[in-house]
């Protein structure tokens, strides 16, 4: 496949902390509330922006205003558990043959910043710039996102069909596609059809897979 440009999601595509995050809000909801979330709930808020779970699960209690402290006890369990996080299979070596090759790229996430540097920070990744929740308006499915990461890499809107987006959510496909780029899907999170259907061009169970479309 040609392309001159990749931007990755974080979450489910460079680290599995996809788990961490679930089991944060779960302890959040538990400790605000004393009730358990159902694992179909939990499933749904995957790919989801910080803060629509926020709202999404302070509205299910009862308590709007219960998103702040919601929010603010998920990130204090992820902070207290980030040696749980480990890298998504190939997410390593990927990045460091797209910069051995002097091929642009970038993190571009609906997670908060402060969490995507510390777990940059952690596994050491050679990444040359992130985006995160904090630096949008409008987080996926929304273009912005992706157009944000794309004046990043220095490249203007006639140029993003030529930049290859990996997703491992519906929202971060929908997203790709509304900012005119290339969606691969990553199989972390949902069955390959689901990502198909959303959009995706090619599917992979993990970054290792997806290395296939480098140039020989």
């Amino acid at each position: 496949m040609d392309f001159r440009a990749a931007l990755f999601d974080f979450d489910g595509v460079i680290v599995n902390s996809t788990p961490t995050h679930l089991k944060g809000w779960q302890s959040a909801y538990w400790g605000m509330f004393k009730q358990d979330l159902e694992p179909e709930t939990l499933q749904s808020l995957v790919g989801r922006s910080t803060a629509a779970i926020g709202r999404i699960l302070a509205e299910r209690s009862g308590y709007p205003a219960a998103k702040p402290e919601l929010i603010r006890r998920k990130q204090i369990h992820v902070f207290d558990n980030l040696d749980t996080i480990e890298l998504i299979e190939g997410a390593r070596e990927f990045l460091e043959e797209l910069r051995k090759r002097s091929i642009p790229y970038g993190i571009v996430s609906n997670a908060p910043r402060d969490f995507i540097g510390a777990a940059i920070a952690k596994h050491q990744l050679p990444v040359p710039f992130f985006l995160g929740l904090d630096d949008y308006h409008r987080p996926k499915p929304d273009a912005e996102p992706y157009v944000k990461g794309a004046v990043k890499l220095g490249f203007p809107f006639t140029a993003h069909g030529s930049i290859l987006v990996f997703e491992d959510s519906t929202h971060g496909i929908e997203a790709a596609i509304a900012a005119h780029m290339i969606p691969i899907g990553i199989c972390s999170q949902h069955a390959p059809e689901i990502l198909f259907n959303a959009g995706a061009q090619l599917c992979f169970e993990h970054m290792r897979e997806a290395a296939r479309i480098l140039p020989s």
